[in-house]
């Protein structure tokens, strides 16, 4: 993207009732940020209300002028502006549907990289939490050393993640809910500029001088659930935005993890509930997440052989074999439509799939589908 587009898409995100994503649909339909800034108002007023802040804002130099202020901020700190579709846009994100027409990024983190997992969690965190987060991630690394830790740079669980991921030697990402010139809490600047020197960096949606507003961190939740193969709850209480990033996650289609808490700790109550009502995948340790994601690692084992033996070669029940080949020729399926598809009633069929769970053949996805191993 040159300066001169880059500016003209800094300048609609900043229009005054755009925001992000409709910037984002409106260069799709225009061709391109200039393309609307320049388009005719008539063909704008057809836009009820969104027409209209643009034309009334296009008209104010000041739009422009604070536009182009942001490009040289942008190029005098060497920070990287990602526009959606071009290349260096994280792909995760494009399978979103509320995906950020424009991200700022500073740092040398490839935001494809193959294996990206998110981990969240409470701000008042005890030491069971982050002990059970240095774990995890100093397990993963063991198995991918590739791979990329995200989370928010928060108090707590958050920063917990990143400092894992530094002492375990992989690169860890912040999504933050503010520009970046700044970083927020300043407390973990030390952290933030330690992440881009060990090869992370710090991500965001939001142009500098943008303060860290509430509904910010609402809205960057969504990009620590899009960008990610997974998101991991480490520890939360019954409410709060870990729970919000699980639900957005789930929505994206992404798969849930969380570690089970003490009962009648507070701050498990919320990991304890998205495993309760199947929300989440109960994980105690990373080869739990590893075998649960079918992740292949870098000693190329994989427990999950199985897929190359037919199913008629094995000693299946007439019904083990239904269910399995019910799965293999449609696909992942929740209780209710797999019942429909075998004809076996809900007793049944969770028996014979309890089974098949245990012996490894099938697993359940924290989403409540069922799916071969």
């Amino acid at each position: 993207m040159t300066d001169e587009e880059l500016r003209y898409t800094i300048a609609l995100m900043n229009t005054h009732g755009i925001g992000s994503m409709r910037a984002r649909h409106l260069i799709k339909e225009f061709g391109s940020a200039r393309a609307v800034f320049e388009a005719d108002s008539s063909l704008l007023m057809n836009m009820p209300a969104i027409g209209q802040a643009i034309i009334e804002q296009r008209s104010d130099s000041r739009t422009l002028d604070k536009a182009s202020q942001e490009v040289e901020f942008i190029n005098s700190h060497h920070i990287q502006a990602l526009a959606y579709g071009e290349d260096n846009y994280p792909k995760r994100l494009l399978e979103c549907p509320d995906a950020p027409a424009l991200l700022f990024y500073l740092g040398k983190t490839d935001l494809n990289s193959r294996h990206i997992v998110s981990i969240v969690g409470t701000r008042s965190c005890s030491q069971y939490g982050r002990d059970m987060v240095n774990r995890f991630v100093s397990e993963l690394k063991e198995a991918f050393p590739d791979v990329v830790i995200v989370s928010g740079l928060a108090l707590g669980i958050d920063v917990s993640s990143h400092k894992a991921a530094l002492d375990a030697g992989v690169r860890t990402m912040a999504v933050v809910a503010h520009g970046l010139d700044r970083i927020y809490p300043a407390v973990h600047r030390p952290i933030a500029e330690q992440m881009i020197s060990q090869g992370g960096g710090i991500l965001t949606e939001y142009p500098s001088g943008t303060q860290p507003e509430r509904g910010n961190f609402l809205a960057r939740n969504r990009i620590v659930a899009g960008m990610a193969d997974a998101v991991l709850v480490a520890e939360s209480r019954d409410k709060g935005g870990s729970l919000v990033t699980a639900s957005i996650a789930l929505d994206y289609g992404r798969d849930v993890y969380a570690f089970p808490g003490r009962v009648g700790d507070t701050r498990s109550e919320g990991c304890n509930r998205l495993i309760r009502l199947n929300r989440a995948g109960l994980i105690t340790c990373a080869q739990d997440f590893i075998e649960a994601m079918n992740w292949e690692s870098a000693s190329g084992s994989n427990r999950s052989i199985q897929h190359s033996i037919p199913f008629e070669e094995e000693k299946l029940s007439p019904t083990a074999r239904l269910i399995l080949d019910a799965l293999r020729d449609k696909g992942d399926m929740q209780l209710s439509r797999l019942s429909d598809i075998t004809g076996l009633d809900s007793t049944s069929l969770y028996a014979e799939l309890l089974d098949l769970e245990m012996d490894d053949k099938i697993r359940i996805t924290p989403g409540g589908l069922y799916q071969l191993r």
